[in-house]
């Protein structure tokens, strides 16, 4: 049964190990089941979803600049830029990056995952990775990798630099608006993300100056030699960088400014109550649960108006049962986890009361 699940789960018990063997996760007791799938199971998929929209998003911003290169170099296959940097540039500038994004990213805490968890939902629904997020990832990629190269395009456009020269501060750009793009998406920054983020650009201008002084015939007619020394002492350098950076970061950022402001969803929400004190945390917990209430309270009554309401009410008994069957624990305190209790509407109207279980 554990192989043939999607996800196992093993309890590590008197009856023996041989679950725990087969299964995917393990635990010592049920009680930390909530935990792992409420909590865990959330960051899991939300951090997998994000991290596969930012591969994709990262290699089809970067690849895209060779693509536009070649309609103005009559689709030869050539590069704006040095083969070496081409290399490092995923495999070294922009690969730790994601990687601590995957493994540190923490949209929501793990007290409010436990205590609401309705947000668990978000992962059943695929709300993180679907079609519609991906198609939206895959042009925000395209409309960047447009901007950044376009704009060292139009700034050079009559003068007299090399190939290399001119490559440069588009190669440049692209690494800022990858790293920035990371920043803007990461829900949790703490000094481990801005520790790795300043590595991939001090790494990045450290090759790319060691590179140029050392590499005086590697790509002749046109060489890397001493390019990034000249940048480094042109203002207009600075100015095309920044300007690339911030034209191709600017829907992103405002989409995400209108996200949270206008139309949060549930998780942002969440987030907000995270930033309350103690008191503030307790008493948007509390209006968050009673509004829910009322919502599933609402909408059951109007499924039974619409073609429910041929349904008998039961008797005392079953809906004792049903009582029983719906309670599901959504936080604990202390030793004593606090768990709420759904009525259907079809056996009572009351509205069902928090229970404090043992």
């Amino acid at each position: 049964m554990i192989q043939v699940a999607d996800i196992g789960i093993g309890v590590s018990g008197q009856e023996g190990m041989q679950a725990v063997m087969a299964s995917d996760f393990a635990i010592s007791q049920f009680r930390h089941l909530s935990k792992l799938l409420l909590v865990h199971g959330h960051w899991c998929y939300m951090r997998l979803s994000n991290m596969i929209l930012y591969f994709f998003y990262k290699n089809v911003a970067y690849v895209n600049l060779l693509f536009w290169y070649q309609f103005f170099c009559g689709f030869s296959g050539t590069s704006m830029t040095d083969y070496w940097i081409l290399i490092f540039f995923n495999l070294l500038f922009t690969s730790a990056p994601p990687i601590i994004y995957g493994v540190l990213e923490k949209d929501v805490s793990a007290d409010t995952l436990v205590q609401l968890p309705e947000l668990y939902q978000s992962g059943q629904k695929s709300e993180a990775y679907s079609p519609l997020t991906f198609w939206i990832t895959l042009l925000d990629a395209f409309y960047q990798s447009l901007v950044c190269f376009f704009v060292p395009y139009f700034t050079y456009q009559g003068s007299d630099i090399d190939i290399f020269t001119f490559g440069n501060p588009m190669n440049t750009a692209a690494l800022f608006i990858i790293l920035l793009h990371l920043i803007i998406e990461s829900k949790s920054l703490t000094w481990i993300h801005m520790l790795v983020i300043a590595g991939s650009i001090l790494s990045y201008f450290f090759f790319a100056l060691a590179f140029g002084a050392m590499c005086v015939t590697c790509n002749p007619p046109s060489n890397p030699y001493w390019i990034m020394q000249d940048h480094m002492l042109d203002p207009v350098f600075y100015l095309v960088c920044i300007l690339t950076t911030c034209i191709a970061l600017l829907p992103r950022f405002t989409y995400r400014i209108l996200q949270g402001s206008l139309f949060p969803s549930l998780i942002l929400r969440a987030k907000h109550l995270d930033r309350l004190t103690t008191e503030e945390r307790a008493e948007a917990l509390k209006k968050w649960r009673g509004a829910g209430k009322k919502n599933r309270v609402t909408s059951k009554y109007a499924d039974q108006s619409t073609g429910k309401s041929e349904k008998r009410p039961a008797s005392g008994h079953s809906a004792a049962l049903a009582m029983q069957s719906a309670t599901s624990c959504a936080a604990e305190q202390g030793d004593a986890p606090l768990c709420e209790t759904a009525l259907d509407v079809g056996h009572s109207a009351a509205e069902a009361p928090d229970v404090i279980g043992p």
